[in-house]
């Protein structure tokens, strides 16, 4: 898979998989590592975001050096701001996850989700693996300033068990959700949706 490197992507094969536990619902999560009530992820809370999704990733890779990154979401938690919730997969295969303040970029929380599955991981790991489009690389082929700003970014299994990105953008008037799947090897764009927030993808 591809790099981040200070924002500019580099071109470099991983020295060895990378296998991870992904995100809660969406991925290849384990039910402990999503344990409490969800955090809320709403289009009224895009105005707040000073921090883009791009910033927050570069800074949880920076806080795991040699990690890649497998999702960022926005959510916010019950009294508290907007927050990028980061998971990155670490060389030797652990996942963490950093809750970086959406309003100024600061690490919130650094944590490992517990009970990471052999099984998800080496699935993660071949995902990772055969992945050649970066996560920004992505968001390029659907977003336009119309449709909104980036909500969320995971790498999942695709047709065939290939790897793919999905990209989610939120609309603030009217309010709205768009759905993308990108090919993570072609950067073909392989399906797209539009619906209400919280909707079913």
């Amino acid at each position: 898979m591809t790099h981040w490197f200070g924002g500019s992507p580099a071109r470099a094969r991983t020295a060895s998989v990378l296998p991870a536990a992904l995100v809660c619902g969406t991925l290849l999560a384990t039910a402990s590592a999503c344990a409490g009530p969800p955090p809320e992820r709403r289009p009224e809370v895009l105005p707040e975001v000073e921090v883009p999704y791009d910033r927050a990733v570069r800074t949880a890779l920076a806080e795991v050096p040699g990690s890649e990154v497998v999702s960022v979401q926005l959510r916010r938690a019950p009294d508290q701001g907007p927050q990028w919730l980061v998971r990155v997969a670490a060389e030797d295969g652990s996942v963490r996850l950093l809750r970086v303040a959406a309003t100024d970029g600061r690490v919130l929380t650094r944590s490992i989700p517990a009970e990471q599955s052999t099984d998800g991981q080496a699935r993660t790991a071949a995902l990772v693996a055969a992945a050649r489009v970066l996560p920004e690389e992505a968001v390029g082929k659907v977003k336009r300033p119309e449709f909104g700003k980036v909500s969320a970014i995971a790498l999942e299994d695709g047709p065939d068990d290939s790897p793919v990105w999905s990209v989610t953008l939120d609309v603030i008037a009217p309010v709205r959700t768009r759905w993308y799947k990108i090919d993570a090897v072609t950067s073909d764009v392989l399906d797209a949706r539009t619906g209400a927030p919280g909707g079913h993808r």
